[in-house]
């Protein structure tokens, strides 16, 4: 038997085709439909995996405030001033967490009575890597120059007042002590101090780092929305939302639109979750916070004394 005849038996005299252009501009564009309708999927359990990434954080934070008060019979300061150096120095809620974050060399290695943008073990804390303090949804830098180069930023402020809504100005300031928080400058708070109770008082919550946000304060003074991690030198009483915000501020109130002051984004509490704000509360739980909430009963929740009844659930 010939090759041509053995061919033509086992093809029964046909030519094998190849995929024809319209064969594969029709596979082509069944991918790319597929490819639109499984991007929000993915897209969706990313986010909600970093979201509860966030959460863990908190959930950290929080139980590291719960050793601290067992050590120490009180929470950690808000915003602590120096003894030895100007009242702009100062120590966060953030810096002396860390022996209960299992950072306790870095503690070791910080010196809160010696400036933070000179004494070089106080300028390597501030350029630590610290991923507890930083929701992973946030798009801002992991560092800025402020104060010191790649200083590391910070998306959690605590929480310092339900009430004050101002840094600058007149009146009740959030520099000012004694304010109805939980972390406040130079705060000494118990757990017996909460009358509300502790499940019922915001610890700590999401804040965003907007660096490209400016305006003026109520001084008209330029800021911008930034905070930070462990302390900070060069910080006034009009700085306190570098570590410290206050839930008389609507939530994610930089959705809002241009605002009269910058205060209101820089001291209020945001996040780049859809509609909500994760926050850690005294007790150590975690709760979920959509910014659709009244804003007299989120305000109600950042105060610890005030007497108030009403559920965050509403």
């Amino acid at each position: 038997m010939t090759f041509e005849l053995m061919r033509k038996r086992l093809f029964n005299g046909r030519r094998s085709s190849g995929m024809s252009l319209v064969e594969l501009l029709v596979v082509i564009a069944i991918i790319v439909i597929l490819v639109s309708l499984l991007f929000p999927a993915v897209q969706a359990a990313r986010e909600t995996a970093r979201r509860f990434q966030c959460a863990n954080n908190l959930k950290q934070i929080g139980l590291a405030a719960l050793l601290y008060d067992d050590v120490n019979r009180k929470l950690p300061t808000g915003c602590s001033t120096s003894k030895a150096l100007p009242d702009s120095h100062r120590f966060f809620w953030s810096g002396q967490l860390l022996p209960f974050l299992e950072q306790t060399n870095l503690r070791n290695s910080i010196d809160p009575d010696q400036p933070w943008d000179s004494f070089l073990p106080n300028v390597k804390a501030l350029q630590s890597n610290l991923p507890m303090f930083r929701c992973p949804s946030s798009n801002a830098p992991e560092k800025y120059t402020q104060i010191v180069e790649d200083r590391t930023t910070c998306t959690y402020l605590g929480c310092a007042t339900g009430l004050v809504r101002n840094e600058t100005g007149s009146g009740k300031l959030m520099g000012d002590l004694n304010l109805d928080g939980s972390l406040y400058t130079n705060s000494q708070t118990r757990h017996r101090d909460f009358a509300d109770g502790l499940s019922q008082t915001v610890l700590v919550g999401e804040s965003l780092f907007l660096s490209g946000v400016t305006g003026p304060d109520n001084n008209g003074n330029p800021q911008i929305v930034d905070h930070w991690c462990i302390g900070s030198s060069g910080m006034g009483s009009s700085e306190m939302s570098e570590a410290l915000g206050s839930t008389a501020i609507k939530i994610n109130s930089w959705k809002l639109g241009p605002l009269p002051f910058i205060e209101d984004i820089e001291l209020g509490y945001s996040s780049r979750h859809t509609g909500l704000i994760q926050s850690i509360f005294a007790d150590g739980h975690v709760q979920v916070i959509s910014d659709a909430i009244e804003l007299s009963i989120w305000s109600a929740a950042g105060t610890r004394s005030g007497s108030e009844i009403f559920s965050l659930n509403d």
